[in-house]
């Protein structure tokens, strides 16, 4: 089964702007995927100020994520196998010269202001199926606290638990959700 590299954006997109210093406070980015940051990446960027928003918030959500809990050999929503990470660069470039910003715009509106339900809010944008929230409550938790294992290899059900997953922590309290067996992936 292919991975929705659509669904894998917008869950970047909505678990990044969830965790802004703004909202949960997981990584030092403050209102980049909000009204804030729009008006700023709109002057140099009119056309792809939200694609290269989110590229920004993944980055520093990857190095924060790194940060927490160091594992080597494992993959997050913010860090995944090459071939995947290569497949939704050129996506993303695709969106970008094809002037998909109207596409995104209500997507982008939607972000504005996080509620503190990151599952719900998850449930309720249409990113992660519905019977999937009881799973991601029974995730293990590694020692520690700082890192949920999700079960490989990566799908599309992965990704959606890799972002719910990031419910386990709270304000100002990240836990890193990870995959270590399977790191292969359907790339579609």
């Amino acid at each position: 089964m292919a991975i929705d590299l659509e669904r894998l954006f917008k869950l970047r997109a909505a678990v990044g702007r969830f965790g802004e210093m703004d909202a949960a406070g997981w990584w030092n980015t403050q209102g980049v995927l909000g009204p804030r940051g729009a008006a700023v990446y709109k002057r140099g960027l009119p056309e792809t100020h939200f694609l290269a928003r989110v590229r920004v918030v993944t980055a520093v959500a990857a190095e924060r994520s790194r940060m927490v809990y160091p594992a080597t050999g494992v993959a997050t929503l913010w860090s995944l196998p090459p071939a995947l990470e290569r497949s939704v660069a050129f996506q993303e470039r695709s969106w970008a010269t094809n002037g998909a910003r109207d596409e995104w715009a209500a997507f982008e509106s939607a972000l504005a202001s996080p509620p503190d339900d990151l599952m719900a809010w998850l449930t309720q944008l249409g990113l992660v199926d519905d019977n999937l929230a009881g799973e991601a409550n029974g995730l293990a938790a590694e020692p520690g606290g700082k890192g949920v294992s999700v079960s490989g290899p990566i799908t599309d059900k992965a990704i959606q638990l890799l972002a719910l997953g990031h419910a386990r922590g709270g304000p100002k309290n990240l836990v890193v959700p990870f995959v270590r067996d399977g790191l292969e992936t359907a790339v579609g």
